[in-house]
């Protein structure tokens, strides 16, 4: 892996994060289909957005790790590597922002095991990863395992301001990359490759979007690094940084009911 390019001050482009995606998907996409590995792996999940709409960005799914060494599954083998590409990308992609940020600690990344899903039709209006008073998390990760779709691209809107405040009209860029309008909204756009992965702050300036999805599946992997104080498994640092509200848009748990 390595820093493919410095986007801004604060945004990280990283290039082959992951040791093969192509395999990482084909499995996570496979192994959906086995009944046995549902206590680590479990079916998708509609992915809803915090409005009370009933908007959907797609779908996600989160492994329950506690019952990976218990599980009794003929493809066992096939979940741990599943599980051990994933959290072995985060390590060294979140060890390796860190000196080339200049850090002198080590991260404090997180160890869940997740992936989201686009599907046509949706996207993700501008936002902050960190909503709701969440105060655990230094950095967010986005590791990307396909770029075989359409659209969805990812657009930072760095500013001092928010838009969608009322004095500023509200204004918030358009799902569709190519609108016109988008060009006075927009400071830069991207759209991740295979294998790469983007690293910025959570919160404000750094307001974000992922656009509309027009043909194809887009999956993201979501991660995070906490700030060096925050132990997540201490639940009076969890209340003091109020750990995963309800408000968190791309992490885990969040608002969702099964699929039928």
């Amino acid at each position: 892996m390595h820093l493919e390019e410095r986007l801004h001050e604060n945004v990280y482009l990283y290039s082959n994060v992951l040791s093969d995606p192509d395999r990482l998907l084909a499995l996570v996409k496979e192994l959906d289909s086995v009944d046995s590995v549902r206590p680590v792996l479990p079916e998708w999940k509609f992915w809803f957005t915090n409005s009370e709409d009933g908007s959907t960005f797609g779908s996600l799914k989160l492994a329950n790790l506690e019952n990976l060494e218990s599980l009794e599954s003929e493809r066992k083998e096939d979940v741990n590597w599943v599980v051990n590409e994933i959290q072995s990308a985060v390590k060294k992609l979140s060890q390796t922002f860190y000196k080339d940020y200049g850090y002198q600690t080590k991260p404090n990344y997180s160890r869940s095991v997740g992936v989201s899903m686009y599907r046509p039709g949706c996207a993700m209006g501008a936002h902050f990863d960190a909503q709701g008073g969440d105060e655990s998390v230094e950095w967010s990760i986005i590791i990307y395992p396909n770029d075989d779709y359409e659209g969805g691209e990812l657009s930072f809107i760095i500013r001092p301001y928010d838009l969608r405040n009322p004095k500023n009209g509200y204004l918030r860029p358009a799902d569709d990359v190519n609108r016109p309008s988008n060009s006075d909204l927009i400071d830069f756009t991207i759209s991740p490759k295979k294998g790469q992965a983007v690293i910025f702050p959570p919160n404000h300036p750094y307001m974000h979007q992922v656009h509309l999805i027009k043909s194809g599946e887009k999956y993201i992997i979501p991660a995070f690094i906490y700030k060096p104080e925050f132990n997540i498994d201490d639940p009076k640092s969890r209340e003091k940084y109020n750990y995963l509200s309800e408000y968190r848009t791309v992490g885990y748990p969040i608002k969702y009911l099964d699929e039928d």
